[in-house]
C-alpha cells in the first residue's frame, strides 16, 4: 500500500499536543520547546492541510471543525505508532497484543489519558487502539474487546454493561449568567448530537420545558459537543465522566441542576466464550475499576 498526502509527522506530534491541551504554552511545555517552536509547526501544518486548526475566542484557545473532526483520527493515530514502538522495543509477543475498539468520542478526553495507568499495571500486554461506532460483529472483526453505546443490551457476544449514561446541561462560563432555569435555554443555541437528535426533546420532556429556540449547531461527537460548548457556541448535554476535567477547571460549567438518564447505557462487549482471556479480562477490570464512581451512581 502506497501512502499518499502524509504531512511532515513532526507537526502531529506538535498539533496533538496542542489540541489536546488547547494552548500552545501548555504544548510547548509538554514538548520542551518553545511557545515559538510550537506556533511554527501549526502554521507549517495548516499551510500542508489548507485550512485553519485552530481559532481564537475569547482569550481562549479552540479547535476549528476541522481540528476536531482532524485530532479524533491523529490522537488515535500516534497512541499506535507508540504502542507499536513499544511493542518491537519490548519484543513484544503476537498472543500479548490486546485489540480494543472504541466509541471515538472516548478514546481522546478520556480512555488515552488514562491508558499509561493500564500500561503500569500490565506491562506485558500491547494495546492496538482503534475506534468505531459500528456495530461489533466478532466473527468479522477481530476485536478483543469492544466498548458501545446502545439503547439496548447488545446481541452475538458476551456483555458488560458499564454503566447508564448520565447527561448534564453545560454551557461556557460566560453563558452561565443567561441561564437561571430550564426555559432559558430557548434564548441560546442547542449544540446537537447529530447520530442521537432525540436527545434535546428527551430532556425537554423530563425537565417540563417546551424547545421554541431554532437555533441549533449539529456535531458528530461528543468530543466535539464539548469543545463547541467550551468556545461559548451554545449549552450541550454531554455524559458527566467525559466533561470532568473541564468542570474541575471552569470552562465548562452546570448552570442549573436538570440532568437525566439518557435511554442510552455503555457496554463492554467481548466474543462470546466460555473463558474470558486473561489479557481481556485484565483490561475489563481496569475500565470497571476507574468507572466506578460513575457506575454507582447509575445505579441510583
Amino acid at each position: 500500500m502506497t501512502l499518499k498526502q502524509l504531512p511532515p509527522l513532526n507537526t502531529l506530534k506538535y498539533f496533538e499536543s496542542a489540541a489536546r491541551n488547547l494552548s500552545f504554552t501548555k504544548a510547548a511545555t509538554e514538548l520542551y520547546v518553545t511557545h515559538g517552536a510550537v506556533s511554527k509547526q501549526i502554521k507549517a501544518l495548516e499551510s500542508y492541510l489548507g485550512t485553519s486548526l485552530f481559532v481564537r475566542q475569547h482569550r481562549q484557545l479552540a479547535l476549528t471543525e476541522a481540528g476536531q473532526r482532524y485530532l479524533l483520527h491523529i490522537s488515535t493515530a500516534l497512541h499506535t505508532i507508540d504502542q507499536a514502538t513499544d511493542e518491537i522495543t519490548l519484543r513484544a509477543s503476537r498472543h500479548q497484543a490486546l485489540s480494543v475498539n472504541v466509541l471515538p468520542s472516548l478514546t481522546i478526553n478520556w480512555l488515552i489519558p488514562r491508558l499509561e495507568a493500564f500500561k503500569r499495571r500490565a506491562p506485558q500486554l500491547y494495546v492496538d487502539l482503534s475506534i468505531g461506532d459500528f456495530q461489533v460483529d466478532f466473527s468479522q472483526q477481530h476485536y478483543d474487546i469492544a466498548i458501545r453505546s446502545a439503547t439496548s443490551t447488545p446481541k452475538g457476544c458476551n456483555v458488560i454493561k458499564l454503566m447508564d449514561e448520565d447527561l448534564c446541561l453545560v454551557c461556557a462560563p460566560q453563558l452561565a449568567s443567561q441561564l437561571t432555569q430550564p426555559s432559558d435555554i430557548n434564548n441560546m443555541t442547542l449544540l446537537k448530537h447529530t447520530t442521537r437528535p432525540e436527545l434535546w426533546p428527551y430532556w425537554a420532556e423530563k425537565v417540563g420545558v417546551t424547545l421554541t429556540t431554532s437555533k441549533k449547531f449539529g456535531m458528530e461527537h461528543f468530543y466535539m459537543l464539548s469543545q463547541a460548548a467550551v468556545s461559548g457556541m451554545g449549552v450541550a448535554l454531554i455524559p458527566r465522566f467525559f466533561i470532568e476535567q473541564e468542570l474541575n477547571n471552569g470552562s465548562l460549567v452546570i448552570p442549573f441542576s436538570a440532568g437525566f438518564t439518557s435511554p442510552y447505557a455503555y457496554y463492554v462487549l467481548t466474543p462470546q466464550a466460555t473463558h474470558l482471556p486473561e489479557k481481556s479480562a485484565a483490561f475489563i477490570d481496569w475500565i470497571l475499576e476507574i468507572l466506578k464512581p460513575y457506575r454507582s451512581s447509575s445505579s441510583r
